[in-house]
């Protein structure tokens, strides 16, 4: 791996605490220069919970903790963004929902396509879901398919936030959408600025520790994101 590749880590978390010290141990072995911008919710994180990642840091002199600005995961994710220093960005989950071993495969992507977006992808050859729920499944193919029609792109999962981004493809965009949506906003954006994207095969494995957040107005949040980009 190049050497003077940087990258930051946003990983939002409310308690999972056990699956964070599982991504940060299995990420922090890849061999580039990195820091951990571990963000929280002031609301929902409970004491246990920090009190853990205070200790956590003592192990990783380059993790950095901050509370979320705004509220939902979309206003965790944007107040990391402002907090990242590196060259390079990426977006992934405390739940091992986004699977922290596939990471190593899309930083050396990105460094093949330096100017690129590298998103991972359940519905490429090779990607796949476990334990999603086959109602989940079924809406899910189906507003991929809704986002196909719009977008002419290569991409099959719009909806996915595992990305590693080049930091200025999304430090020079402002982002709304503070609901589930903001994985969309986050790749549309910057798609209209002209970046490419190029997709990793993905497995989403359902998360052992949590609970998900996504209500009917995560949903609608995908939709107004759809019709804002239009």
């Amino acid at each position: 791996m190049k050497l003077n590749y940087t990258v930051s880590i946003i990983i939002p978390i409310i308690n999972e605490i056990i699956s964070l010290k599982k991504t940060l141990l299995i990420i922090n072995k890849i061999p580039i220069k990195k820091e951990f911008i571990i963000i929280y919710s002031e609301k929902l994180t409970n004491k246990k919970t920090l009190d853990e990642i205070k200790k956590i840091k003592k192990k990783y002199k380059d993790l950095k903790l901050f509370k979320q600005k705004k509220p939902y995961v979309g206003g965790a994710i944007m107040t990391g963004i402002k907090k990242c220093t590196k060259q390079y960005i990426v977006i992934m989950a405390s739940d091992l929902e986004t699977n922290p071993y596939e990471l190593k495969k899309m930083i050396k992507t990105s460094q093949k396509f330096p100017d690129s977006i590298i998103s991972a992808d359940r519905w490429v050859s090779g990607g796949k879901f476990k334990n999603y729920g086959l109602l989940k499944f079924l809406a899910n193919f189906t507003f991929q398919k809704l986002l196909k029609l719009f977008y002419k792109n290569e991409i099959l999962d719009f909806t996915f936030a595992y990305r590693v981004y080049p930091h200025k493809a999304l430090k020079k965009n402002k982002f709304y959408e503070l609901r589930h949506g903001f994985a969309l906003e986050m790749l549309l954006a910057p798609i209209k600025r002209g970046y490419k994207v190029i997709t990793v095969a993905s497995t989403w494995k359902s998360r052992s520790e949590g609970s998900s957040s996504i209500t009917l107005l995560s949903y609608i949040s995908y939709l107004r994101v759809l019709f804002k980009y239009l």
